[in-house]
């Protein structure tokens, strides 16, 4: 019986120790997530507590199984294991950083030319009447001699005197006028607005893309906006005034008109196009 009695005893020591060293390993994870950030304080609180409570209920049984050994053979089996609770934070939220954001200053002083695309800076609120020079139907060649209050593109500039002044035409007559010539007619407006505005900084800002359906409908294709922009560019540089390729800022990954940016037909803005294309034009003359 003493025999039993010491058997008894050095178990429960063995077990004892192996006890003590699962509690300073659990604590000391349990220490290591909390540095790291994986366990909010709270949860280490709990989780050291329960684990303190189950070594206190395990060692009692032990003590136990000790004192029973002195009367009788007992076989214990003490199964221990720990639960940890997961945070109840939320998540951070993500922050959304703003890309396409411009300056309304920026252009307080600039006059913007173009056809019924352009009229979207007015329509949707991103630029005054004042700042705005823009026809449904209107082309390189119309904007010669169309009036609008009484003023056409010209005389308009003329008298506002503008800092910089934008011109983007040609998605009218696209189908039905040579390329060669709308970039012709360019030129002699971009001409007779620097003899009326000296002062002012002229840009020649390229017609947008079209869509994949748009294009199947038949009239305006990738191809004849590929082709006009290029002509466009090589007049820009030839005459000393400076190109802004919009197209490409609003093209997809497959060279069409995305459908971020292009309404249901195909050819239009959306109002978030207007804020990519200012965007780009005040980055593009800042040097961003």
């Amino acid at each position: 019986m003493a025999k039993r009695k010491v058997d008894g005893i050095s178990v429960a020591i063995v077990i004892l120790n192996i006890l003590i060293v699962g509690v300073i390993i659990t604590l000391c994870s349990l220490i290591y997530l909390y540095m790291s950030g994986q366990l909010e304080q709270t949860d280490v609180s709990n989780l050291g507590q329960e684990t303190q409570e189950e070594a206190v209920m395990t060692t009692t049984a032990i003590t136990t199984m000790t004192l029973e050994t002195t009367t009788m053979e007992t076989t214990t089996t003490t199964e221990i294991s720990f639960e940890t609770t997961p945070s109840d934070g939320e998540d951070a939220p993500i922050e959304v950083i703003e890309v396409d954001s411009y300056d309304e200053s920026f252009f307080v002083n600039d006059l913007f030319i173009g056809d019924s695309i352009s009229t979207g800076l007015l329509n949707y609120g991103y630029l005054s009447s004042s700042q705005v020079f823009a026809q449904i139907g209107l082309n390189p060649e119309s904007a010669h001699s169309t009036e609008y209050d009484g003023y056409t593109a010209v005389t308009k500039a003329e008298e506002l005197q503008p800092k910089r002044i934008y011109i983007m035409l040609g998605s009218n007559g696209l189908a039905y006028m040579g390329n060669t010539y709308m970039v012709q007619q360019m030129q002699s407006l971009v001409e007779q607005l620097r003899e009326a505005c000296p002062e002012s900084y002229i840009y020649v800002i390229s017609i947008p893309p079209v869509t994949k359906a748009h294009e199947a409908e038949g009239q305006e294709t990738m191809a004849m906006v590929n082709g006009y922009n290029m002509l466009l560019k090589d007049m820009a540089d030839e005459i000393g005034v400076i190109y802004l390729d919009l197209c490409a800022e609003l093209q997809d990954s497959t060279g069409y008109f995305s459908a971020t940016y292009a309404e249901a037909d195909g050819l239009h803005f959306l109002g978030a196009a207007y804020k990519k294309m200012l965007s780009f034009v005040q980055k593009s003359i800042q040097g961003e």
